[in-house]
């Protein structure tokens, strides 16, 4: 198990994390993590600390569980009004959701017709070795990423009527 504060701490640029793991993997780990790292930034380390002291930690997931409620509802309308073509499974934690499509692209083109037609970015299924899907983030802004998704609408209707 990993896990880190990139997402639910909402602190990205720390790359501070860890991991559960049997005693043989854990020092397999530690090898390559000694190798690749020398150590963490003082400021990183200090802020990481100060993220998981007693009451900070609670506080800060309780914000990232309150930006999740609030915004998945937003972004399962934004599929339900594509229920043609996508089809998902609501996400048990955290503010990303992969959506599995159908049609007739795959997935790394589809996202360079998002980013080059519309200047929108999303993360293609290929990356994680599933093709015919898109990553979704919606702990961001989720007006923002609405404006976002709209203009993946558009390129959509494009694509589903053979553009």
């Amino acid at each position: 198990v990993t896990s880190g504060l990139s997402k639910a701490f909402a602190m990205p640029g720390l790359r501070i994390g860890w991991v559960v793991a049997p005693p043989e993997m854990i020092e397999r780990i530690w090898e390559r993590h000694d190798y690749t790292t020398l150590t963490p930034s003082a400021i990183g380390d200090r802020l990481a600390g100060f993220a998981m002291a007693p009451g900070m930690r609670e506080a800060i997931l309780g914000r990232t569980r309150a930006i999740v409620r609030a915004n998945y509802p937003r972004l399962e309308e934004w599929l339900e009004s594509h229920r043609a073509i996508f089809e998902w499974v609501r996400p048990g934690a955290g503010a990303i959701a992969y959506a599995s499509y159908d049609l007739p692209v795959e997935s790394g083109a589809l996202v360079e017709r998002f980013r080059t037609e519309r200047s929108v970015l999303l993360v293609p299924g290929d990356m994680f070795g599933l093709d015919r899907g898109l990553r979704f983030g919606f702990g961001f802004d989720i007006e923002h990423t609405l404006k976002g998704l709209s203009l993946v609408s558009e390129v959509l209707a494009d694509v589903a009527t053979g553009r």
